[in-house]
């Protein structure tokens, strides 16, 4: 089987504006050129997946209903304006959660790199040749101890991040994917 490279993109101040542990539908806004770099990304044929810490599930702070109706949304708005979220993993683990069980060390949580194996096993993604992107350094780790193009989001324009990957990790080398 032929693996693919994909972006990864953190969610929160990635991809939308982070308010605090949003789940809430009414709240859902995009970044400045989100909208556009999902477009970006689908057009030029690369699979978006989205790897996302989840704490404020184990904080108590909502369930995993509610997230994964924000969720939902998220992927309608980005079908809605031409882009596509292929798969979205989360790690709902804290530090200062509410349940032992949520409390424990994982592999999900990043910076460890656990959402992004499980996503590249279970879609057959070339991790070497795939592109991390998030607001915070732990994304970035994470992106790395993959084997990720990392790359460390300053929430200025998604999509002008997006062009430049495009270019760089994906055309100049002729891919192209569908």
């Amino acid at each position: 089987m032929t693996l693919i490279p994909a972006i990864f993109l953190d969610r929160d101040n990635t991809l939308t504006i982070d308010e605090g542990y949003n789940s809430e539908i009414e709240k859902f806004q995009w970044v400045t050129g989100a909208p556009l770099a999902l477009k970006a990304f689908h057009d030029a044929g690369i699979p978006v997946f989205i790897v996302t810490n989840q704490g404020g599930i184990g904080r108590g702070l909502f369930t995993i209903k509610d997230m994964e109706m924000f969720h939902h949304h998220l992927q309608r708005m980005a079908q809605s304006i031409g882009g596509e979220i292929k798969d979205i993993a989360f790690c709902p683990h804290h530090p200062l959660a509410i349940t032992e069980q949520l409390r424990t060390p994982c592999r999900c949580r990043k910076p460890e790199p656990g959402l992004l194996f499980d996503l590249a096993e279970k879609w057959h993604l070339d991790l070497g040749r795939s592109v991390m992107v998030g607001d915070r350094i732990s994304d970035v780790e994470a992106g790395q101890r993959a084997g990720c193009h990392s790359y460390l989001f300053n929430t200025e324009n998604l999509f002008s991040l997006a062009q430049h990957i495009i270019e760089t990790h994906f055309q100049s080398n002729g891919d192209q994917h569908g």
